[in-house]
């Protein structure tokens, strides 16, 4: 199970979620119309609707997702998230079974829980006029053991519906999710837990920093410092917290460029990379790389 394990979606979760719609598409992001959610609070529990909604990008390899309340009267799991900060909080694993997943880790005295039942309309079509269910099954981890991150597996049980030909061209040449960044305080002890649970090799990457190399995508764990020097100046979450998000692009340069054309300053960065600071992008730093 662990060696297909893949960097699914990272979600950035605002208390306004147009405001995240308006940011993203600055940033060069070709993004989904709005959707709201449904599901189950609890493991077994009915589906209900949810006061939260998303905008997502969807790329070759995962996809970025903009959640936001929408109606903070009634139940959201954001609310919580956005009562801490604003930014990147939802981490999330693909797998391929939800119930193969769940017994594996159970069995290895893994603190997560049996699948949830999720789903939204969204929209279906070059034009967007149709509406097709898109239905997953979420599996959380225990919080108190796994801080880092509003961590989850996934499993998918409409790509269609999500990963639409139309959707996978942007403006600023995203191709694929590739990378999260982890700011927690002890990055050495974090780096050993992630990779028992993932069933690899935690490499050790520069002073206070590791990577954990997934089927697909990369989770970094770095100390502060550490992620100062990929982010020099970026103001980082309570920790610990997700403190950037990673993208591959077709040309760098070009990526630049259009951001320069929307009025957002690119930084240089590390391994080739360019990176945007988190006030534009609603509390993440947003990195870009050619590979």
């Amino acid at each position: 199970m662990n060696t297909a394990v893949k960097l699914d979606h990272i979600g950035v979760a605002i208390k306004d979620l147009e405001r995240g719609r308006a940011a993203y598409a600055r940033l060069g992001f070709n993004l989904t119309l709005r959707s709201i959610h449904r599901g189950s609070p609890t493991p077994g529990a009915p589906v209900i609707p949810f006061g939260s909604g998303n905008h997502c990008a969807m790329f070759l390899e995962g996809y970025l997702e903009i959640v936001g309340l929408t109606d903070p009267a009634i139940f959201s799991n954001i609310k919580p998230l956005v009562a801490r900060y604003e930014g990147a909080h939802i981490v999330a694993f693909g797998v391929e079974s939800a119930d193969a997943t769940y017994k594996e880790l159970s069995g290895r005295g893994i603190p997560i829980e049996a699948a949830r039942q999720l789903e939204r309309d969204a929209a279906y079509g070059p034009q967007g006029t149709e509406l097709r269910r898109a239905a997953f099954r979420n599996m959380y981890f225990d919080r108190a053991v796994y801080p880092e991150a509003r961590l989850l597996y996934i499993e998918h049980l409409t790509r269609d519906v999500l990963w639409q030909p139309h959707l996978l061209d942007h403006p600023n040449g995203v191709v694929a999710l590739r990378d999260i960044f982890l700011c927690v305080t002890d990055a050495g002890t974090v780096a050993d837990k992630y990779a028992k649970l993932f069933g690899v090799k935690a490499e050790a990457a520069s002073a206070g920093e590791w990577r954990i190399k997934l089927a697909h995508g990369h989770v970094w764990i770095a100390t502060p410092e550490a992620w100062a020097r990929r982010a020099p100046g970026a103001a980082v979450p309570a920790l610990p917290s997700p403190a950037g998000i990673g993208f591959k692009v077709k040309n760098i340069a070009a990526t630049r460029a259009l951001l320069a054309k929307n009025g957002v300053e690119a930084r240089d960065g590390l391994d080739g990379g360019i990176w945007v600071a988190p006030e534009h992008a609603c509390g993440a730093a947003i990195y870009f790389f050619g590979n």
